[in-house]
């Protein structure tokens, strides 16, 4: 079959461009790119030079003045931070640090690839139409509000594909997917839709989630036009997006407001007097030396981080999108980001030189298709959830969620998990129901574990390797549920807090700790240190309060957990994820 050449005009930030040339690589069958013309960083539009800098923390309408000098004070607090962090944390190696959307990227990317790049300030440039000639597309897609078209002349055989937005108060944004045929001097809307404002959404973070959208349409529209005819064309994008992108949307539609209050600061769980004691013992020789020995070593320990959604709208255990973006920034300057199935590599071969952590969500909220998806696929890190799976089977509200009174929270669909984990993320299961393990009824807790397992497996088509107990508690999971979980998962996760380090035996790897995700980079650090681990130890010591080990419950229910191993058949032990 003849390969399918694709240009791309681009006047967006130049990650998006790579993202979505990658992703036509990869998606859209004998396809490859021809050619790429980017303008420069510096002559796109606000929004996308503020993203394209990583930054969501000015207003794309503020003063740019003001904006600049505040933007330097930060950046100037910002550095001492960071390098006082990364002293604390042993001077490790490695990390992804504060490398930048830039055009040299771009351009390095392009270089690995092959293929041809070509910088212009302006589309309509003659060099541009030579350019164009020399590549000889069958397809060229237009990416961001270009100031004209290509030349009549140079458009290819296939067409151009566009993408166009429009702002309307009551809706949203309307994203509308274009095509335009050669010789035609009409653009043919293979298919629109609105994606709705949300009350704590900014500039920068709303146009995060459009790109996405239009993104995932583009490469749909590109698959489907390879084989069929325009009108056929529009047809599948339509159903498709009706199916993946619209079960997301449509719960937001009734959420979304006109007038948006401002958003929330990060919330902090402990006032901020303690939190200043417990940065003293952070900044202690002990924990120094410690994280020190720990590089010295290559052993430093692998953090699992769990919270539940990210949203733009009301929710109690909600993050907004513009504090995630801010905490994954944090994560990634002071912690390599791994996969949960790459930490447990790395436990199990206990070289771990750099600090690690991992990003886990659970239930399985729609939010994060478009929220927590959005930032994930621009900042590039890998993301795994811990799905209820009857929810998502009836496509209804978490009962816990309604117990609350919250109402209008609905989980993803079988579909848009099916789509996301073919694109990199990763799903275990957190039981039928949300079910507290601490039942000690056998037949119930297999219901909930081991058939929870079953229904996505049926689902994905291929193993689940995780378990992950609702609520997380030592309290949560009886010895009935670790035993039957130990059983059926290699491994299984809590969320009483912990660190995960390498054991000889190999079966004490099989529990996973999870720690908070806090929304709070200060309390956030804390936490990834262990900081209120060790308060808890010191008061313990000095009788000052009675709250039970979370490490000796750990060595408990892996006591447990290896006993099962070593009883068991030898197919059934600890497995490495593939």
């Amino acid at each position: 079959m003849n390969t399918h050449r694709i240009l791309l005009l681009s006047n967006v930030r130049p990650s998006r461009t790579w993202k979505i040339a990658d992703r036509i690589t990869r998606e859209v069958p004998n396809a490859e790119i021809c050619g790429i013309v980017q303008r420069p960083t510096e002559k796109l539009p606000r929004v996308q030079q503020l993203i394209a800098t990583e930054s969501t923390r000015q207003d794309v309408s503020s003063d740019r003045m003001t904006s600049r000098a505040y933007a330097l004070f930060q950046s100037l607090l910002n550095g001492l931070l960071n390098s006082a962090l990364w002293f604390i944390h042993g001077c490790p190696r490695a990390l992804s640090g504060t490398t930048k959307s830039t055009t040299k990227k771009l351009a390095e990317k392009c270089s690995e690839a092959g293929w041809p790049l070509l910088w212009t300030d302006h589309i309509h440039d003659p060099i541009v139409a030579d350019f164009v000639r020399l590549q000889k597309p069958d397809l060229t897609i237009l990416l961001g509000d270009l100031p004209s078209l290509p030349e009549p002349r140079l458009i290819p055989s296939c067409g151009c594909i566009r993408v166009c937005e429009g702002k309307t108060v009551e809706q949203g944004t309307e994203i509308r997917i274009e095509h335009l045929a050669k010789g035609s001097d009409a653009a043919f809307t293979v298919t629109r839709l609105s994606v709705p404002f949300q009350v704590y959404e900014g500039v920068a973070e709303h146009t995060l989630k459009t790109d996405l959208i239009a993104d995932d349409l583009v490469v749909e529209t590109a698959i489907n036009l390879k084989t069929q005819s325009v009108q056929q064309c529009s047809e599948a994008v339509t159903a498709w997006a009706q199916l993946i992108l619209w079960p997301c949307l449509q719960q937001l539609q009734t959420a979304s407001t006109k007038s948006a209050p401002h958003p929330p600061r990060p919330r902090r769980h402990r006032l901020a007097w303690k939190l200043s004691l417990d940065t003293l013992l952070l900044c202690s020789p002990f924990v120094i030396g410690r994280n020190w020995y720990r590089r010295w070593r290559s052993r430093y320990p692998v953090l699992i981080l769990t919270h539940h959604l990210v949203s733009d709208r009301p929710h109690r255990m909600g993050m907004s999108t513009k504090i995630f973006w801010r905490q994954v920034r944090f994560l990634q300057r002071h912690y390599r980001i791994v996969s949960l199935s790459q930490a447990i590599e790395l436990l199990h071969l206990g070289n771990v030189s750099t600090p690690t952590a991992v990003l886990t969500f659970d239930d399985g909220y729609a939010d994060n298709f478009l929220n927590l998806r959005a930032v994930a696929e621009e900042l590039e890190i890998p993301v795994a959830h811990f799905i209820v799976t009857q929810p998502v089977a009836v496509h209804q509200e978490f009962e816990h969620d309604v117990q609350q009174g919250e109402r209008g929270a609905l989980p993803l669909t079988w579909d848009q998990i099916r789509y996301w984990s073919l694109r990199g993320a990763e799903f275990g299961s957190h039981t039928r129901t949300h079910f507290d393990c601490a039942s000690p009824d056998r037949a119930r807790l297999t219901h909930e574990i081991v058939e929870s397992k079953s229904d996505i497996e049926a689902q994905l088509g291929k193993p689940v390797k995780c378990f992950a107990f609702p609520f997380g508690g030592h309290e949560n999971m009886s010895s009935e549920a670790v035993e039957i979980a130990a059983a059926a998962y290699p491994y299984f996760a809590s969320g009483f807090g912990g660190e995960n380090v390498h054991h000889e035996p190999e079966a004490d790897n099989r529990h996973l700790l999870r720690k908070n995700l806090y929304q709070h980079p200060w309390e956030l650090e804390l936490e990834l240190q262990s900081v209120f681990d060790l308060v808890e130890r010191i008061k313990r010591r000095l009788h000052l309060g009675r709250v039970e080990s979370p490490i000796s419950s750990h060595r408990l229910l892996t006591t447990l957990a290896t006993s099962i191993s070593r009883n068991s058949k030898p197919e059934s032990r600890l497995r490495v994820f593939n």
